[in-house]
């Protein structure tokens, strides 16, 4: 098929000189019936993934716009610079409700490219058969989510609070802005979509047909665990110093209403710091529920880090695989030496007993009996440890190497095999013709005889 001329081409397939339809929204429907083959839906499928690439970038903007307003207007009011009733504080929450408006209308129209994605792969052309109930309920949740944030205004509540000092519970009236300011780094989850979406192994042809092969989901699981594989020290340092300073600040503004302790940022570190390494001093602790709660998440996150952080530092103290033979080499030739001088004692223990013996000096053969059982028991311990050191060595390379070796001559062993028979048979074949010659040199020689006579 020639390509045609369209006054928007789109995004070409291959160069654009390509021979397949170009994919565009201008396109009539008539047409792109005409032109839908494999090409045409490839281009299309290009430039729905590069749409939706540049809208969640932009959903990411928009929340970490409305996050650090939220930061701000929040501190400020802490610092007592202005009211939640004033004009300034008011025209910070109405901006914070702006950008949510916005992050709400990337989400959806990501969601809906998303659809669009998913109906270019599998050829449909009904959008409703790509809404399922699970992908409805994640999209309402999502939005659900990302819709929480402070309202304009001041609105307050009761908080119940308890002094670990004093051992008394005490109520105290605070905005509702603390309990829909801490929701909204929720929106953070949009950083691993985006992340996910720029990686080279998602974006890349090649890796995921590759993927496809091996029924390999390309998602931010399988990017996460590669990222641990190649760069763990980065990753995990990158986790936990966010962790520190978002559980911190959090933290802060749950407990900034109970006492001055708490309401210092450096405190609430501390605190976050030592229940994240499972330390847990006791001289700061959480008065509120909303504060605990903070706490607890803290120390299942760190917990998991530092399994994490074990399981990597394991990684990188183990041996390669050069590295390895190397010092089981080293090792081998060590023992091979202590094996050959335990040897040479048991040989020289045992003809100074057989000496002695001879002899009569019972004194002296007994010396040499203890010092002949040493050595034997020093060389069962060699030998132990040789055979401790071939099992330690053996590795799937190697079972993989002793498996190919026997393939190898099993294949050889039926070519062999193969070979012999043909000739075998070829072998029968001779002899069957020469039995037919020789059946026909008697039965000549017969009728001579007979015409003979």
């Amino acid at each position: 098929m020639s390509s045609t001329t369209v006054e928007d081409p789109g995004i070409p397939l291959v160069g654009t000189n390509g021979h397949f339809q170009m994919y565009s929204d201008d396109i009539p429907e008539k047409r792109k019936r005409k032109f839908d083959n494999v090409g045409y839906r490839l281009a299309k499928r290009k430039e729905l993934f590069q749409r939706r690439k540049v809208i969640c970038d932009f959903a990411l903007f928009f929340a970490i716009v409305g996050i650090v307003l939220m930061v701000i207007e929040t501190e400020l009011c802490m610092s007592n610079i202005f009211k939640k009733e004033e004009t300034a504080s008011l025209l910070m929450k109405v901006a914070i409700s702006l950008s949510t408006v916005t992050l709400l209308g990337f989400v959806l129209w990501y969601h809906a490219l998303d659809v669009k994605l998913y109906m270019c792969d599998n050829s449909l052309d009904d959008w409703t058969l790509a809404m399922s109930t699970k992908r409805i309920l994640a999209i309402t949740l999502e939005v659900v989510i990302y819709a929480i944030h402070p309202l304009p205004g001041r609105y307050d509540f009761s908080w119940t609070t308890y002094d670990a000092t004093s051992g008394h519970f005490t109520t105290t009236t605070i905005p509702i802005d603390v309990t829909l300011s801490v929701p909204m780094f929720l929106r953070l989850f949009l950083v691993c979509r985006v992340f996910m979406l720029h990686s080279k192994l998602f974006t890349d042809a090649s890796s995921q047909s590759l993927g496809a092969l091996n029924r390999i989901n390309f998602n931010f699981k399988f990017i996460f665990k590669s990222m641990m594989t190649m760069c763990p020290e980065y990753v995990l340092t990158v986790l936990m110093v966010s962790v520190l300073l978002i559980s911190s600040w959090l933290l802060r503004a749950c407990e900034m209403y109970h006492d001055d302790t708490h309401s210092n940022f450096l405190n609430t570190m501390w605190l976050v710091a030592i229940t994240f390494l499972s330390v847990g001093y006791g001289d700061i602790v959480p008065e509120s529920y909303c504060g605990r709660g903070i706490a607890v998440l803290t120390g299942m996150f760190g917990a998991g880090c530092t399994a994490l952080v074990v399981a990597v530092l394991a990684r990188k103290l183990e041996l390669s695989r050069a590295e390895k033979y190397v010092h089981n080499f080293v090792i081998d030739v060590e023992l091979d030496k202590r094996n050959k001088a335990a040897a040479a004692d048991i040989i020289k223990a045992g003809w100074y007993v057989y000496k002695y013996n001879r002899l009569g000096q019972d004194v002296s053969r007994r010396r040499y009996h203890r010092k002949l059982l040493k050595a034997i028991h020093r060389l069962r311990d060699i030998k132990h440890e040789q055979r401790r050191l071939m099992d330690s060595g053996v590795t799937l390379v190697e079972m993989y190497r002793v498996q190919s070796g026997v393939f190898d001559m099993m294949t050889r062993f039926e070519a062999q095999q193969t070979i012999s028979e043909n000739r075998v048979v070829d072998m029968e074949a001779k002899l069957s013709s020469m039995e037919a010659k020789l059946d026909l040199i008697c039965s000549l020689m017969t009728s001579s005889g007979a015409r003979k006579s």
